[in-house]
């Protein structure tokens, strides 16, 4: 049996909480959907900017809901411009880097806030033992087709209540292998 999954492609944004979105939108603030992405997720409308020693970045999207962690999610080329060697790892991992976070209503400082996402599935448990997988097992994914096909090592799998197996990466991954939000990978292991 074939092994498929589809691939989302993840750019830059930061997940909160709510103490956080108090101090960058104001105390209550209420995060607006600007888009769903896959219950319960959103992109809001809301934007912050980073800022690091050589740079910042403005129009970094909050994705909702609020979460028991900050972090800010960004791509390699996103650390160059701040000045900021962000580790690669799971989200809500411990140790990042650290990042200034600044909203309309002030600003944080992050000790902990910044990371490149390492490669990952989500996928259900009954899904995952369909597939022969278990929770943290590392994969390879066979991403894309013709002369910009390739293999992505090192996919972590983390178990999910989401209802179709999903591939996250991010913009310069999916733009290294030519792939669109939805395109079918196969799941290699």
């Amino acid at each position: 049996m074939k092994k498929t999954a589809i691939i989302m492609i993840s750019n830059r944004h930061i997940h909160l909480t709510r103490e956080a979105v108090d101090t960058l939108f104001g105390p209550g603030y209420q995060l607006t959907v600007k888009k769903k992405m896959g219950d319960p997720i959103f992109a809001a409308n809301e934007t912050v900017t980073l800022v690091g020693p050589k740079g910042q970045i403005s129009g970094v999207r909050v994705l909702g809901p609020l979460r028991n962690y900050n972090q800010a999610e960004v791509m390699k080329a996103d650390c160059f411009k701040l000045g900021i060697m962000a580790p690669i790892k799971l989200s809500g991992s411990p140790d990042i880097a650290p990042i200034r976070v600044e909203g309309p209503a002030g600003s944080l400082d992050l000790e902990h806030g910044l990371v490149i996402a390492k490669r990952h599935m989500h996928i259900r448990p009954d899904k995952a033992a369909e597939y022969g997988l278990k929770e943290k097992q590392v994969i390879q994914i066979k991403v894309g087709s013709g002369e910009r096909a390739l293999t992505f090592d090192q996919v972590v799998v983390v178990f999910t209540d989401i209802d179709e197996p999903t591939v996250h990466v991010d913009v310069e991954e999916g733009n290294a292998a030519n792939v669109t939000n939805g395109d079918l990978v196969e799941i290699l292991n």
